[in-house]
């Protein structure tokens, strides 16, 4: 659960490029299949600015603050990065290989350069995951990291897991920093660009194999405290480029200056059970919920800012089953007669079903279910709200519980619902142990299925050639147990003036994706 009041979010992301959410780009129409009449937007200042923090940590690893960790992806690459369809990419890691998704071997670039001239080795690429894996950004993916070692060679690092995950690398987007450099403020970087003389500007590298490709000589660091100031800085140009998080409260590609690209991200929104409470203990009771969910709805709320799923798996994911899916889509019909055939029915006549509490029931319980959600977030709210609307239609009564966050957050931690929507950042592998294992981070429902857990560490182990079938074994598991029911994947977006910035293809994970291939003009 992304511990965040929903404005809050929307403000953080709104402020700065952020690094939160990966996925297709979704560029919308050809241009030659639309005409955009809007006059093309000068650049105001001739110069290309973004948004930073002066008062807080630049470092990558040390700093809290949303705006600098952006900064930070132009200073410091990735050991690898992750394209549009969620697969790894050699960065400053060349190569990778494992027998048994338990020990890994990585090959260091060693022919690139940090921006003081040291040259970049294993010992700089094991002390940056070490880093990593005791940073509060990146410890929760790096949980089952066991022992790094840099091995003499320079050139090879061994990374041991405590279990098997043959999609180990999808979890190693993370900066590189030189050895020895966690103590620094500003640690060098391997990335094409680095801090001029008083840190608020950023000046090429020229010994960056893409040096001489980098589509801007200079990048402006300004300080923008409010959410009022970014705007106005964006609408006048002396902000050229801002992150947008459209399922947020506040939207900035309304403007008539901006020229935005949306990405998938891996935030899964998502209706939790309180397995604990006797209605939801019945797996049969909990799946007939999955098809009373109106997704669709819940992605135009977003302004389509959202993939609409019924899988914990992102749909541009190969791992993704389109039948599977499809099964589980909205009906309440479906529902109606799932529930019916679980026996909750109406018992006496009222117009409100019920249930037996358990087999040798004489009595039918009533229905009297709590759904819980956070009432900062207006779009939840409203799913919510429709979600009991239609469970009502057919009998079920259902009463939602809009709290603010904090709130919210103590009836998570307590169990004191009956269903919640929630909210979670899944890591690039889809792991859903932190979700359904018992015990896991974010298990607020206590879900506890055997067949599941040993599903989740199947998957994680299988090889190339098996781990679709793995997969399709987890989700079909959890399709017919339904811990959980997806709604929808978010979609985050970058915003740039038009005319000034093009050809962007941001991702989850680096904002300035293939920045090489931007084009940015300031005259």
């Amino acid at each position: 659960m992304k511990r965040n009041r929903m404005l809050a979010l929307a403000l953080a992301l709104l402020l700065v490029l952020s690094c939160a959410a990966c996925g297709t780009a979704d560029d919308g129409p050809e241009t030659s299949d639309v005409i955009d009449d809007r006059p093309t937007v000068d650049a105001a200042d001739n110069l290309f600015s973004i948004n930073y923090n002066s008062s807080a940590a630049m470092n990558p690893y040390t700093t809290d603050n949303i705006l600098n960790q952006v900064v930070g992806e132009l200073i410091y690459e990735q050991l690898i990065e992750l394209d549009d369809t969620f697969h790894a990419q050699p960065k400053l890691i060349t190569d990778w290989s494992s027998e048994d998704g338990v020990t890994w071997t990585f090959t260091v670039d060693t022919s690139r350069a940090f921006h003081d001239g040291h040259v970049l080795t294993a010992e700089d690429v094991a002390y940056s995951i070490n880093c990593a894996k005791e940073s509060a950004l990146y410890a929760a993916r790096l949980r089952n990291i066991a022992s790094v070692t840099a091995e003499e060679d320079g050139v090879t690092v061994t990374v041991t897991l405590n279990r098997a995950n043959t999609q180990f690398p999808l979890l190693l987007t993370i900066p590189c920093i030189e050895n020895n450099a966690m103590s620094y403020t500003y640690p060098a970087g391997t990335g094409p660009y680095y801090y001029g003389d008083d840190y608020t500007y950023l000046m090429p590298f020229t010994e960056h194999p893409d040096a001489a490709n980098m589509p801007v000589d200079i990048v402006y660091l300004r300080e923008y405290g409010s959410m009022e100031d970014v705007i106005n800085a964006f609408d006048s140009g002396a902000l050229d480029l801002v992150c947008n998080d459209p399922t947020g409260e506040t939207d900035l590609s309304f403007s008539s200056v901006s020229e935005s690209r949306q990405y998938n991200t891996t935030n899964l929104q998502y209706i939790g059970f309180n397995t604990a409470r006797n209605f939801f203990s019945h797996p049969e009771y909990r799946k007939a919920i999955a098809t009373a969910v109106d997704r669709a709805y819940a992605v135009s709320l977003l302004g389509d800012a959202g993939v609409a799923t019924a899988l914990p798996v992102h749909p541009m994911s190969d791992l993704f089953d389109e039948q599977l899916g499809t099964s589980l889509a909205y009906d309440m019909g479906v529902t109606s007669t799932a529930l019916t055939n679980a026996k909750v029915v109406d018992y006496d006549g009222d117009g409100e079903r019920e249930y037996l509490a358990s087999e040798t029931s004489a009595e039918a319980t009533d229905l009297n279910l709590s759904l819980l959600v956070c009432s900062d977030s207006t779009q939840k709210t409203a799913v919510a709200n429709k979600l009991a609307a239609d469970l009502r239609q057919i009998g079920v009564n259902v009463e939602v519980r809009g709290l603010p966050w904090e709130e919210y957050l103590e009836a998570l931690i307590a169990g004191n619902f009956d269903m919640y929507y929630g909210e979670l950042r899944l890591t690039a592998d889809f792991d859903l142990s932190p979700l359904l294992v018992l015990g896991g981070s974010v298990n607020f429902g206590g879900a506890s299925n055997a067949d599941i857990e040993s599903a989740i560490t199947a998957y994680l182990a299988a090889d190339d050639d098996h781990r679709m079938e793995a997969c399709y074994e987890l989700l079909t598991l959890v399709a017919d147990n339904a811990p959980i029911v997806p709604v929808c994947f978010e979609k985050h977006e970058v915003c740039a003036r038009r005319g000034v910035v093009g050809g962007f293809t941001p991702t989850q994970y680096n904002i300035f994706h293939d920045f090489t291939s931007w084009t940015i003009d300031l005259n």
